[in-house]
C-alpha cells in the first residue's frame, strides 16, 4: 500500500441483501468477502466488497462477479499495494475478455453492460480504497458519541452521467453524441457514461466503416461528422477512485448500493435510517434487507442491492467480526 501505516481497524458485522423490485428480472450482483473468505495470498487483513448493477441483462454483471475479484487479487499491482492500479487492471482485463467472447459468438455483450463499485479495506493500515464506474455507489458514515449518533456522511463514488459537462465533452470529442430521451441524457440507449460491456459504444465496434451495428449505436453518432475510423470510446472504462484513512477512535458504517437505493433517497437519509436501526439493536443483515425492501416496494422500482460494513478504529469499541457472503 502506498504511504505509511496509520491506525488499524477491526471489521464488525457485514450484512447484505438484494431485492428485485418492479423489474421483470434481477440484474444486480454483489460480493462481500471478509479476510477468512479470501485466498491466502491476499493477506489476512484485507476485505473486498463489490456491487455490479447490470443493465439490459444480468449476463455482464454475472460475468464480472465471477472474474473481476480474482483478476484484481491476482494482479501484481495488488501485491505491490497499489489497489487503484489493481482495480483498473481488473476492469481493463474484464472488458478485453468480454470482447473476446463477443468475437466467439456472445453477441449480447455488445448491447448489455454493468456498473462496477469496488471497495478494498486494508484493516492493518486503516485505509479503504474505492473505485467505480457508472452509478452504483459507496457511502461512508462516521459515527459520533461512541457509535451512537450519525456524524458526517460522505459519498465516496462519482456518478458517471452523459450530462456531466466533462463527460459530455469527452463523448463528443470521441465522435459520439449525447441525446435526451424523456428528459434523460443518454448515449444511444444508455443513461450512464462509464460501464463495462456495452461494446457497441467502444472501439472497434463503434468505428466500423461498414456502419452502425444497432439502432442505438446509430443514435449515439447521429449528427456527428467525425469519420468512423477516427472515433474513440464513447463509453469509458476509466474508474474514479478515492482513498480514505480511517481514524483510530472512530466507528464507521460503509454502504455499497446499486442505484435502485440511491435514486430515491438522499445519502444522509439512507445512513440516518441505517444508524437508527443499528442503534435499536438490529443486525447489519436485517438493516440491509429493510433498506432494499423499502426501496423495492416503491412503484416502478428498480433492482435494489446493499452491502453494509461496520468498521471500528483501533481505539473504538469492538463489535465482533463479520462473515463474508456471496449470493
Amino acid at each position: 500500500m502506498n504511504g505509511t501505516a496509520k491506525h488499524p481497524v477491526s471489521l464488525g458485522e457485514v450484512g447484505s441483501a438484494t431485492a428485485q423490485g418492479s423489474r421483470p428480472s434481477q440484474q444486480d450482483r454483489y460480493i462481500a468477502l471478509t479476510p477468512d473468505k479470501l485466498p491466502s495470498h491476499a493477506g489476512k487483513d484485507i476485505a473486498l466488497f463489490a456491487v455490479f448493477d447490470g443493465h439490459g441483462s444480468e449476463i455482464v454483471a454475472e460475468h464480472a462477479l465471477k472474474h473481476i475479484p480474482n483478476s484484481l487479487l491476482d494482479s501484481p499491482a495488488f501485491q505491490e499495494g497499489d489497489y487503484e492500479r489493481a482495480m483498473q487492471s481488473a476492469i481493463d482485463q474484464e472488458d478485453k475478455v468480454l470482447f473476446e467472447e463477443f468475437r466467439r459468438g456472445e453477441a449480447r455483450f455488445a448491447t448489455v453492460g454493468s456498473t462496477v463499485t469496488i471497495v478494498l479495506v486494508n484493516l492493518e493500515k486503516g485505509e479503504l480504497v474505492v473505485g467505480n464506474l457508472g452509478d452504483s455507489h459507496a457511502i461512508l458514515a462516521e459515527m459520533e458519541d461512541g457509535g451512537k449518533e450519525l456524524g458526517s456522511v460522505t459519498r465516496l463514488t462519482e456518478s458517471h452521467k452523459p450530462e456531466s459537462p466533462d463527460e459530455k465533452k469527452r463523448i463528443e470529442d470521441a465522435g459520439g453524441m449525447v441525446h435526451a430521451q424523456k428528459n434523460v441524457a443518454r448515449i444511444g440507449a444508455l443513461n450512464m457514461s462509464r460501464a463495462i460491456g456495452d461494446l457497441e459504444y467502444k472501439k472497434p465496434l463503434n468505428n466500423m466503416e461498414s456502419g452502425p451495428i444497432t439502432e442505438e449505436q446509430q443514435i449515439a453518432v447521429y449528427g456527428q461528422d467525425k469519420p468512423a475510423e477516427e472515433r474513440d470510446d464513447f463509453l469509458s472504462i476509466e474508474m474514479s477512485f478515492k482513498r480514505i484513512e480511517l481514524k483510530e477512535g472512530k466507528q464507521y458504517v460503509l454502504a455499497l448500493t446499486s442505484d435502485g437505493v440511491t435514486n430515491y433517497t438522499e445519502d444522509k437519509a439512507i445512513m440516518g435510517s441505517v444508524s437508527q436501526q443499528l442503534k435499536a439493536g438490529f443486525k447489519a443483515e436485517e438493516v440491509a434487507k429493510h433498506l432494499v425492501d423499502e426501496a423495492a416496494s416503491r412503484p416502478c422500482s428498480d433492482n435494489a442491492t446493499c452491502i453494509l460494513v461496520l468498521l471500528n478504529g483501533s481505539q473504538a469499541k469492538k463489535t465482533g467480526r463479520g462473515r463474508g457472503h456471496t449470493p
